[in-house]
């Protein structure tokens, strides 16, 4: 994990362009994943936001709420 912490100060230190074009390489590198390897890790995610939930650690509103707000900012 000091391996990640460490790249990710290494990555902050780029010049924007590098910065966009790394994100860039490592979204294109996530299309690479197996149709149910995708599927598993979306379903992990939604575990784990879902449980967070349940903990109190997050709050949740109505859809109908934040699509007006998104409305609300986008003009």
């Amino acid at each position: 994990m000091n391996n990640l912490l460490e790249i990710k100060r290494e990555v902050m230190a780029l010049p924007l362009q590098a910065r966009a074009e790394l994100a860039e390489y490592l979204l294109a590198s996530l299309g690479d994943l197996a149709g149910q390897e995708n599927e598993a890790l979306w379903i992990e995610e939604a575990e784990r936001r879902y449980q967070a939930y349940l903990n109190g650690e997050v709050s949740a509103r109505a859809a109908a709420e934040v699509l007006h707000d998104a409305r609300e900012l986008l003009g």
